[in-house]
């Protein structure tokens, strides 16, 4: 299984905007969260696909970057998240 990160930046008012569509789209994954508005899921879906999950719930304001993750990567975290990379990428 492949990972992806997700990252985003919400600006607009949660009144207008469906963000808990946002979360239960994002919430589908096998996930972990690295920080506020950082995710890292579990697919092998293509970035791509992810996005166009994800961006229905968003406004033309909003940030949204889905990459893919490789095994190079270095971390400083919590023991349960590096447990979760070291699983997933």
């Amino acid at each position: 299984m492949a990972a992806r990160l997700i990252t985003y930046h919400l600006k607009s008012d949660p009144a207008v905007t469906d963000y808990d569509g946002f979360a239960r789209a994002l919430q589908e994954y096998d996930y972990i969260q690295l920080s506020e508005t950082v995710y890292a899921v579990a697919t092998d879906e293509y970035p791509k696909d992810i996005f166009a999950k994800l961006e229905p719930y968003i406004d033309e304001d909003d940030c949204l970057v889905v990459i893919a993750l490789s095994r190079f990567y270095m971390a400083h975290h919590d023991p349960d998240v590096l447990a979760w990379l070291d699983a997933n990428v």
